[in-house]
């Protein structure tokens, strides 16, 4: 900055030199005019009279260029009418010669016009611009196809207002010509009588004058370098560098003093700027300015690379300046990093928007698609079970179907809301001890059971963990992942595929364990783009895939967002034709054995026998009853098992315990059953299990000698109540007693209240109830519902059921009057919200009116009556 300075100081020294010298010469001057000034004011008149004959020929000029054009305006106007191609080049011709003809009267305005001399250039530029647009005009009335409503519209747009420009600057010529001859008449007389007062007067003034403009010079030298100092530091502090430079030789006169921070280039070597740009814009950038013209800028968006290989898009802009002396071209550099970045990110953002928009509506599409094709089956299947009410067992196959399609339905439903709860934060996870080698195994035997159907095989691992399965965390939205996650890869692999899951503990943080899962498969694969694209909702991999397997395209978004929310990591890797793995990493506490289940069966010394025709299933019951410390070993069949039965009896050795499959190659569980009873008799306890509804089995299983069953999969929880149950009644036959696996049913001796406005919700709920063991009265609205309560006896009702969407009275409403009545149960009487408001906060202000529950409809009957016993239970 110092050295600009000094450079410009050097040219404001000589300019004081020159202005010394310049005063002195000028005194010298005016003294020879004084002189000369008296001599010369009798011819003065004579000069004013000559200076104002050069209006009047002005005038004269500019009347010929205003007649010539006027005559060019009618030549071209007689082609709107005559327009052949003799009159075409006789009116070229014409417009030739007036066109030759105008070039005299305007080479005279140039020489006498005292006016502003851009007017005369301006009346020049306009008669170039007329000698285009004639030339235009022609070669447009030669066209073969032409009209006289054509000519006569391109006359319009664009000939005639170049014709009424150029007569309405020769009026202004000859207006400031004619101005210019009156003003002269006035003040030639005014100078001849003041020119020698004025003389005397300037010589005086001249002297004083000469002395305060050197005072004035002084301090406009002190200025300019206030101001040369203050355009340094602006230059400093904006964004946009300059350059300065002769536009002939390329000298650069400045250049801004943030080069350096802009454009991170040496101030010494602006050039360099170049070696910033790729090939294609500096060649572009140096052939666009050395083609500049004066009437508009040069300006070019480049992508520039710093010294520091930063990536910036810089906005290049030149101006040429022919006003000086010497051409100038001005270059400015701006920086539109931020702003192009902005830009790609509003094109990403509207391009992502519009995918979304278009993957939405194919979900409606296929969700519409999934949702009628359950309904279908289930308005099918009613109608058919209505037209066979005489075949008990058509109508039994057919409410089967229902059923199953009425869970499907319920679960694509369920699928939509667990995406809106997660679109809406509204998401809530559950921290509860679980096992996770119960999860696992269940899990697995879901997932086996869909493979073996399909002709899959399927196996699982699990490593690392030790002694302590029992972790902290939502295991439900646990079980939730690997079922998405599983159901992608029995639907995607072909028979004779496989699945795998690993599961181990993959690292440690203080006393959160990292647990992961890795589930594999053979299937069809998919490709890198279809990665990414399949965390997005609504889509799937591909089109086609929604055409071939179906599918709401929700599963993978669901999935993802729930590992997210439990603070974990998904990772998918996958190749068309190849498979695709799954990795999911997720964090949980580690839990206590006593915070989910404390067997009680250690000091009894107990042993089972397990009977399945898969060891997997064999291995992971054992591993199971371990867990509640029984001892175990098994058979992979019936006849197997019968005889190993047969040797321990006769060794005095019997089995504490069978747990037998139901279907086995072979000889199935039943005829086990009934082999094992007569060889040991009714002592060793017999528990069943299946992944099959076993209620078409029950009564002949029963007969047969079982004395219990269980559901595949199995929980170390339900495998503890049923051992334990049956163990208390151990010896008893319950094929004999006629006992139920449960002792009673669960809502023996419960009267119930329930408020429900829809008819046939209400048979529905209250006959299940009844089937059951309670006693249900129904209302149809909260204001019904708590009349009804207030009139009813101390312990008249157990428990209420409300519904929240009623007339008259909603379910809140009538939740927090039962609470505020005087009534004797009116705070320890159980209200359970029975809703299809299925949202946390739907949970949430039941309880916050007053309810003791909430149990989302439809109904499950089996967690009702679960949530009744508990809810009654604590009541008593």
């Amino acid at each position: 900055m110092q050295r600009t300075l000094k450079k410009r100081m050097i040219p404001i020294g000589r300019s004081q030199q020159i202005s010394i010298i310049s005063t002195v010469v000028l005194i010298l001057l005016m003294l020879f005019y004084l002189v000369m000034n008296v001599r010369n004011s009798a011819s003065l008149a004579a000069q004013t009279e000559i200076i104002s004959n050069h209006p009047f020929e002005v005038v004269i000029s500019a009347g010929d260029v205003k007649l010539y054009v006027s005559e060019m305006s009618l030549r071209t106007g007689r082609l709107e009418r005559h327009y052949s191609s003799d009159d075409i080049e006789f009116a070229q011709n014409k417009l030739e010669e007036l066109s030759h003809s105008l070039e005299k009267p305007v080479v005279r305005l140039e020489e006498l016009y005292l006016g502003s001399r851009e007017d005369v250039q301006i009346l020049k530029s306009i008669l170039e611009l007329l000698r285009t647009e004639q030339t235009k005009y022609l070669e447009f009335c030669r066209q073969p196809d032409i009209t006289e409503e054509k000519i006569e519209a391109y006359a319009q747009e664009h000939l005639q207002p170049v014709y009424d420009t150029a007569l309405r600057q020769t009026e202004s010529v000859i207006l400031t010509a004619q101005e210019k001859k009156v003003g002269y008449g006035i003040t030639a007389e005014r100078l001849r009588l003041t020119n020698l007062i004025g003389s005397i007067v300037l010589m005086i003034l001249m002297v004083g004058v000469l002395l305060i403009s050197q005072y004035v010079l002084q301090r406009q030298r002190k200025e300019l370098v206030y101001r040369s100092r203050l355009f340094d530091d602006l230059s400093l502090s904006i964004d946009d560098a300059f350059i300065i430079r002769d536009a002939n030789t390329g000298d650069i006169s400045y250049r801004g003093l943030n080069l350096e921070r802009v454009l991170g280039i040496p101030m010494a070597s602006p050039e360099s700027f170049y070696q910033g740009l790729n090939e294609v814009d500096a060649q572009a950038v140096r052939e666009g300015v050395s083609a500049l013209k004066s009437d508009a800028p040069y300006e070019r968006l480049v992508e520039y690379t710093k010294s520091n290989k930063e990536k910036y898009w810089m906005l290049i802009r030149v101006y040429r300046v022919d006003d000086l002396k010497t051409p100038q071209l001005i270059t400015v550099f701006s920086d539109r990093t931020e702003e192009v970045r902005s830009r790609q990110v509003l094109q990403e953002a509207m391009l992502t928007a519009e995918r979304a928009n278009l993957a939405k509506s194919e979900f409606l599409s296929r969700m519409s698609h999934e949702i009628r094709t359950p309904l279908n089956a289930i308005i099918g299947m009613t109608t058919i079970a209505a037209a066979s009410v005489r075949e008990p067992a058509r109508v039994e196959e057919c409410l089967s179907k229902i059923t199953f399609s009425s869970k499907h339905l319920l679960m694509l439903i369920n699928d939509v809301l667990d995406m809106s709860k997660i679109e809406s934060s509204k998401m809530i996870l559950q921290n509860e001890p679980f096992d996770i080698f119960e999860i696992v195994s269940g899990f697995a035997a879901t997932v086996y059971a869909q493979a073996k159907e399909k002709g899959i095989a399927f196996d699982e691992t699990m490593e690392g963990f030790g002694g302590n399965t029992i972790f902290i965390g939502d295991s439900l939205r646990l079980n939730q992942i690997l079922l998405n996650l599983s159901s992608n890869a029995v639907k995607f692999t072909p028979p004779g595929g496989r699945i795998r899951l690993e599961v181990s503990l993959h690292g440690k943080k203080n006393t959160t364990y990292i647990l992961r899962f890795i589930l594999s498969d053979t299937g069809i694969g998919m490709s890198k783009e279809a990665v990414q694209r399949i965390y997005q909702p609504f889509e799937q991999a591909d089109a086609s895939i929604a055409k071939r397997f179906g599918g709401t395209g929700l599963g993978m978004s669901i999935t993802r967002n729930l590992v997210t929310l439990m603070g974990g990591q998904i990772q998918i890797e996958s190749e068309p034709g190849a498979g695709t793995t799954c990795i999911v990493d997720l964090p949980f506490r580690i839990g206590q054995e006593d915070g989910v289940l404390k067997p009680d069966f250690e000091q009894q010394g107990l042993r089972a026998l397990i009977v399945d025709d898969e060891q997997q299933v064999c291995e992971q019951t054992a591993v199971l009853l371990e867990k509640i410390k029984i001892s175990s070993e098994w058979c992979l069949s019936g006849t197997e098992a019968v005889k190993r039965v047969k040797e321990m009896h006769r060794e005095g050795q019997d089995m504490d315990l069978c747990l037998i499959d139901w279907k086995m190659p072979g000889m199935d569980g039943i005829e086990v059953t009934r082999r094992i009873r007569r060889e040991v008799g009714n002592d060793v306890p017999i528990v069943m299990i299946s992944a099959y509804d076993i209620a078409e089995v029950e009564k002949e299983a029963r007969e047969a000698g079982v004395n219990g069953f269980l559901p595949k999969p199995l929980y170390r929880s339900s495998v503890y109540s049923a051992i334990k149950e049956i163990l208390e009644h151990r010896g008893q036959h319950t094929a004999s007693s006629g006992e139920r696996e449960v002792s009673g049913r669960p809502l023996d001796g419960f009267r119930l209240l329930m408020a429900e406005d829809n008819a046939l919700n209400q048979e529905v709920a209250a006959t299940l109830l009844r089937m059951n063991g309670a006693e249900v009265d129904c209302v149809e609205d909260g204001q019904q519902a708590l009349d009804t309560f207030l009139d009813s006896k101390p312990g008249g009702y157990d428990a209420v059921l409300m519904d929240i969407q009623m007339p008259v009275m909603d379910g809140y409403e009538a939740a927090k009057k039962i609470r505020a009545s005087g009534h004797p149960m009116a705070m320890s009487i159980p209200i359970i919200a029975t809703t299809a408001n299925a949202f946390s906060d739907d949970v949430s202000a039941a309880l916050a009116s007053g309810m003791n529950a909430h149990v989302s409809k439809p109904l499950d009957i089996v967690q009702l009556c679960k949530t009744l016993s508990e809810w009654i239970g604590r009541g008593d």
